[in-house]
C-alpha cells in the first residue's frame, strides 16, 4: 500500500481478466526501472486456481470486475495525486458473470457515479477521442446528437489544456459519412447534428474545426496539422490509430474524478500463460498515468 507521506503519485493497476494476458504484462510492467522509482504503485488481482488461462468463464468475468470495484473504492479513499491503470478484461467473459456493461469506461462510469465520460486513445503527439463507442455500427446514426459531440469535445479540450499542456490546441471533429457529406449527397447527419454541434463549439472554443473529412482526419493528425481529434465512432479512427500505434497506444478515459488510462490491447487468450505477452502498451500506460497525475 502507498503511504501517506510519499510525495510521489499512487498509481493503483488491476490486472484485468485472470485467464487473459493481464497479469503477465503487469508483472513485466513493473520491472522496468524506468517506472518502478516515479510513483508508489498498489496492484489489486486475483488468480484463483479455478480458472483455466486463455479459456472464457465467468468466474473470470466476476474477478475482473470486483478488482475494478476494489480499485475505485481504494482510489476514493486517496488524497492527493492518483490514477488508475487496467489491464485489459473480456467482454465476453464480463457478460457470462451477469454484468450489463460493455467496457471499462461504462463499468468505470457507473462504479464512480460519472455521467460524462469520453473514451480517449494517445501516442505521442496523436489524441483521438470518440463520440460513440461500444455499439454496432448500424446504430451510430441514431446514436448522434449534438450535446454527445458537445461533451466529447469539451471533455478532449480540458484534458489537452489542463493534462497535456496544449494551451490554443487545434481540434477536427470528423464528419459521419464519405467527404464529410459532400454538402448533403452523401448522408445529412453534417447538416443536421455535426455542423450545429462545431457551431456552438466554435462560440466556446477557438481552432474547432468541422466536419472534418474522415478519410484525411487522421493523415493530418499525425502530420500535426491538429492536436486532436474526435471520431464519431469506434471504428473510424481507430483502425489509423492502431495501424501506426498498436505496441505503445494507450486508452484514456476522461471524466472520470480520477485519471484512468489502459492498454489499447486485449485479453489476448490465444498467448496467454505462455510467457510471450508484449507489456510495452502496459509500461506506456503506467508512464501516462503518472504523467497525467502529476
Amino acid at each position: 500500500m502507498p503511504t501517506l507521506s510519499s510525495s510521489k503519485p499512487v498509481i493503483v493497476i488491476t490486472r484485468g481478466d485472470p485467464a487473459g494476458i493481464g497479469p503477465e504484462i503487469t508483472e513485466k510492467a513493473l520491472k522496468n526501472r524506468t517506472i518502478r522509482n516515479e510513483a508508489d504503485f498498489t496492484v489489486i488481482g486475483e488468480m484463483p486456481a479455478s480458472v483455466t488461462m486463455g479459456v472464457v468463464s465467468r468466474e473470470s468475468g466476476h474477478i475482473a470486475v470486483r478488482n475494478i470495484e476494489k480499485a475505485v473504492r481504494l482510489l476514493d479513499s486517496i488524497r492527493g495525486r492518483k490514477a488508475l491503470v487496467t489491464a485489459p478484461i473480456n467482454k465476453q467473459a464480463v457478460k457470462e458473470a451477469g454484468y450489463a456493461f460493455a467496457g471499462h469506461t461504462e463499468m468505470l462510469a457507473a462504479f464512480t457515479g460519472s455521467h460524462n465520460v469520453t473514451m480517449m486513445f494517445s501516442c505521442d503527439h496523436v489524441r483521438l477521442a470518440l463520440v460513440t463507442r461500444h455499439i454496432p455500427l448500424a446504430k451510430v446514426a441514431g446514436a448522434l446528437t449534438g450535446d454527445a459531440i458537445l461533451a466529447a469535445t469539451l471533455n478532449l479540450y480540458e484534458a489537452l489544456t489542463k493534462r497535456f499542456g496544449i494551451k490554443r490546441p487545434r481540434i477536427g471533429i470528423a464528419g459521419l459519412n464519405p467527404h464529410a457529406g459532400d454538402g448533403g449527397a452523401i448522408g445529412d447527419e453534417e447538416r443536421v447534428v455535426i455542423q450545429p454541434a462545431v457551431k456552438k463549439l466554435s462560440s466556446r472554443l477557438k481552432n474547432v474545426i468541422g466536419p472534418y473529412p474522415p478519410d484525411i482526419i487522421m493523415r493530418d493528425l499525425y502530420l500535426k496539422k491538429i492536436d486532436a481529434a474526435v471520431s464519431m465512432y469506434h471504428d473510424q479512427g481507430l483502425p489509423a490509430f492502431k495501424m501506426l500505434y498498436f505496441e505503445r497506444g494507450v486508452n484514456v478515459t476522461l471524466g472520470l474524478p480520477f485519471i484512468r488510462t489502459s492498454p489499447d490491447h486485449g485479453t489476448a487468450y490465444a498467448i496467454a500463460g505462455k510467457g510471450c505477452a508484449d507489456p510495452l502498451s502496459m509500461i506506456e500506460s503506467i508512464r501516462l498515468a503518472i504523467k497525467l497525475a502529476r
